[in-house]
């Protein structure tokens, strides 16, 4: 009986595996990244990075193409090559700002329609063109892994919240948040994540600079492991490592007009401080000022958020959860006015290696 359903097994997989198109990696061009920008009135540009593999490195090859939607784009780019073009392997998706601050919906949903997409593919704006970033070379193992890469590391070990398709697309068809993009530029041979593009609907309508990302990351997700350089009087800096926070946001009053408190319970370790010794006093003058400053800049971001009548925290799905019977349209008509308390708690466990 087991030989029997083995054998129908195998036979099975014979015949699906039979179904599947093959491909040959030596007769197709791999995408593995691909940026739109603005062309001119009711035009886009579209370019498509293609890793060319050699002995010891992976070099790079672009093609463009100008039409008047997305899909038209990549049309056109299959005239250009010899060779099918093979979506599945994008890395990353990049738009131009000048194109985000029109609307990136329809490059977006083009992307999320691939059902050989993943929807952990990363997205992010370019300060510039996403066509002059994608002519660059960045690593040896091609630039549309190095993009990739330098997305995952900033998300993991700095100061960016998570993103990728996925979580755009959460975002942009909730009622109560708004999305939010890495906003990248190219710096010479490099490239770097610049700070963070805010969002009303598909519209980029601001930025924030690098250094407001860490206040930014605090108030919209959470750190696991960190660090941060606090200024401190007489031009001292102290370096926090192996930061760990947790944001807690609540409501009172009204659900049309609620007061919202938001607390960051934040814990972390010395991992540099050059003036003396680490004393118990420094340690919580150091926990203090860190604190100040969490309350005083993320209440500032928030203030700036409400300023835009955009909420990338999701405060409206947080108050949506809280109260019964709730309407998003009565809690925004009343948002940019809404008063938001920020506290803080910070507490540094140990001083590590320089006691």
């Amino acid at each position: 009986m087991r030989m029997r359903t083995a054998l129908l097994a195998m036979a099975i997989v014979a015949i699906l595996s039979g179904c599947l198109r093959k491909e040959i990696l030596d007769d197709i061009n791999i995408e593995s990244a691909v940026g739109f920008d603005e062309a001119g009135k009711d035009k886009v540009r579209g370019t498509i990075l293609i890793p060319v593999y050699k002995k010891g490195e992976t070099a790079n090859k672009t093609l463009t193409a100008v039409s008047t939607t997305a899909k038209d784009v990549m049309e056109e780019l299959q005239y250009k090559t010899s060779e099918p073009l093979v979506s599945g392997s994008i890395e990353t998706a990049l738009y131009g700002e000048r194109l985000a601050r029109k609307g990136i919906f329809p490059f977006v949903d083009q992307l999320r329609r691939d059902a050989s997409i993943g929807t952990r593919l990363y997205l992010a704006v370019v300060d510039g063109t996403a066509k002059h970033l994608l002519e660059g070379n960045y690593g040896r193992q091609g630039s549309g892994i190095y993009l990739s890469n330098l997305v995952r590391q900033n998300i993991e070990q700095r100061d960016l919240p998570k993103t990728n398709l996925h979580l755009f697309l959460k975002s942009y068809y909730a009622d109560g948040k708004d999305p939010f993009l890495p906003y990248v530029r190219r710096a010479g041979e490099d490239v770097q994540v610049a700070g963070v593009a805010l969002f009303r609907g598909d519209r980029v309508v601001d930025t924030l600079k690098r250094n407001d990302m860490f206040y930014f990351k605090i108030a919209v997700d959470s750190y696991s492991e960190g660090t941060h350089t606090i200024r401190l009087a007489n031009q001292n800096f102290v370096s926090i490592k192996n930061i760990s926070t947790k944001r807690t946001i609540s409501f009172s009053g009204p659900k049309t007009r609620p007061s919202i408190h938001i607390h960051i319970a934040l814990e972390g370790a010395v991992r540099e401080y050059k003036r003396g010794a680490f004393t118990f006093a420094v340690r919580r003058s150091v926990e203090k000022t860190f604190a100040q400053q969490i309350r005083s800049k993320t209440g500032a971001l928030l203030r700036r958020f409400q300023e835009h009548q955009i909420d990338p925290v999701g405060l409206g799905e947080f108050a949506a959860s809280h109260y019964r019977r709730f309407h998003y349209r009565d809690f925004y008509k009343h948002y940019d006015q809404l008063p938001i308390r920020v506290t803080a708690d910070v507490t540094i466990r140990y001083s590590g290696i320089i006691e």
